[in-house]
């Protein structure tokens, strides 16, 4: 499992171990729910069946189940976040003194013909500034790859960057995403906004000449907040 990072500051693990900071300055943008569902999207969650059965919990507090909705829906699932305390009940921190939250959470996609991931996501209430990284875990012709979208890149305004995770056998592509959604959340609740990301269109930043062959696995980490109508769109 990847090291987990502070979603509050970039830690070391990133810094020092890319590769490549070559990447577009390319960053998504979160927008209105002005959608509507196609015939041929793959639903992967949309929390109506009541149900968590779903979700991998890689660490963290259990997946909840909720009776909040995006898009005119009755439910949506809550992800936790899940920061590390000692023994004394003060934070756990990393190597660099900041704290970690270890919120993991999983979902199985295996689609080999879908590769734009669409869903929707709101904070569960206004507070300060928080950060987290959402993203895929995808098979292309050149071996696994890890594409993640991470809140922090934008504040920082870092690049993309490039790195290699698990032993050189697992390469990561890290993307910011929109500042929009955390600024405008500060003072303001209850607000949901939907997120439409090409898969195939980020792993072309790096390796133009690779292809995905399956998305395999949805993953967030961080938290508070609501996703509902997770799914894969031909276009």
């Amino acid at each position: 499992m990847k090291k987990f990072i502070n979603f509050l500051t970039l830690s070391s693990f990133i810094i020092f171990t890319f590769i490549s900071c070559k990447g577009a300055e390319k960053t998504p943008v979160f927008g209105e729910l002005s959608y509507s569902f196609n015939a041929s999207d793959t639903m992967y969650e949309d929390a109506e069946d009541g149900s968590v059965s779903k979700w991998v919990v890689k660490q963290g507090f259990p997946v909840q189940n909720v009776p909040i909705g995006s898009n005119a829906s009755a439910r949506s699932i809550f992800v936790r976040q899940n920061w590390l305390l000692n023994d004394d009940g003060n934070f756990t921190k990393d190597e660099n003194g900041y704290p970690i939250n270890a919120a993991d959470y999983e979902l199985t996609l295996e689609n080999k013909k879908q590769f734009i991931l669409e869903f929707d996501i709101m904070k569960k209430e206004a507070r300060l500034k928080h950060s987290f990284t959402l993203g895929v875990k995808i098979n292309t012709k050149l071996g696994e790859r890890d594409i993640s979208f991470n809140t922090y890149f934008d504040f920082a305004k870092s690049p993309p960057i490039e790195q290699w995770i698990f032993g050189n056998t697992v390469k990561e592509m890290v993307f910011p995403l929109s500042k929009d959604y955390s600024e405008d959340y500060i003072s303001i609740g209850d607000v949901w906004k939907h997120v439409r990301l090409d898969i195939r269109e980020y792993l072309h930043v790096f390796e133009p000449n690779n292809e995905i062959i399956e998305m395999k696995v949805f993953y967030f980490q961080g938290g508070d907040n609501y996703l509902d109508n997770i799914r894969l769109v031909s276009q």
